[in-house]
């Protein structure tokens, strides 16, 4: 019930607000329109929970940039992900208090460790990591002016420019390992965002798009999904492919 929360979704941090939702009394929230509205979505998982499950469900613990160290190959048909946007949004500083409680972090130091391992990590010593990274294999990024973009957001910020110059790198072995596992014929679909640093903007789905037919996947389409709450420049993108025959 997102849609309906008493939150601001402008920053990622999620503020609290005023909140303009009337108040009903009991006898009427039967048929009021949060309750109506909850009441679709409960039958609407009801009527999808009665499908058939075709395959076992299983998880796999790797790492996203050597896909092919534990899945088979040539066996995926679809992939339908959304990988962390470069925006320098940490899921680990977002998820620190239920990771604690539950037991898989005891420090900050781990936080930062396990947040570096992440594409797009950038909390705690992930920060100071970004900082001296520089990459490990000698390839270019398939996007014409990608490295015009790091110039310019170096020229603000050299820490910015290796953090966006990092993630798109290991979006390339990514999908470098990704191609090795998909079957051929199969599609891939990433929900993405564009991000921008200082005035300096990102096309993210473009350079998705054009990684993606560098490492041999066809019929790449971009399709613009929604309008970000944030900054007006930015929007999610479904970017799609199709490992060829």
């Amino acid at each position: 019930m997102i849609e309906r929360a008493n939150v601001s979704f402008g920053h990622q941090s999620m503020s609290f607000q005023k909140s303009n939702t009337p108040k009903f009394p009991l006898l009427e929230m039967l048929e009021n329109p949060i309750v109506l509205q909850w009441k679709e979505i409960v039958h609407s998982i009801k009527q999808s929970a009665t499908s058939t499950i075709i395959t076992q469900p299983r998880i796999v613990l790797c790492d996203a940039r050597n896909l092919s160290f534990k899945l088979e190959p040539n066996r995926y048909t679809c992939v339908i992900t959304s990988p962390p946007y470069p925006n320098r949004m940490s899921y680990i500083r977002e998820l620190r208090p239920y990771m604690y409680w539950l037991g898989y972090l005891q420090s900050g130091r781990e936080a930062g460790e396990l947040d570096w391992k992440a594409i797009g990590g950038t909390w705690g010593c992930a920060t100071s990591n970004v900082g001296k990274w520089a990459p490990e294999y000698d390839f270019k990024i398939p996007y014409e002016n990608f490295y015009t973009i790091i110039d310019q957001i170096s020229q603000i910020s050299d820490l910015l420019a290796r953090y966006v110059h990092k993630y798109f790198y290991d979006i390339v072995l990514h999908s470098q390992e990704l191609y090795k596992v998909v079957q051929h014929g199969g599609f891939i679909h990433y929900i993405v965002g564009n991000s921008k640093f200082y005035d300096v903007m990102l096309p993210v789905e473009s350079i998705f798009a054009s990684i993606f037919q560098d490492v041999g996947f066809i019929n790449i389409n971009i399709q613009t999904i929604r309008k970000r709450t944030s900054k007006k420049e930015l929007f999610e993108f479904l970017v799609s492919a199709q490992k060829p025959w």
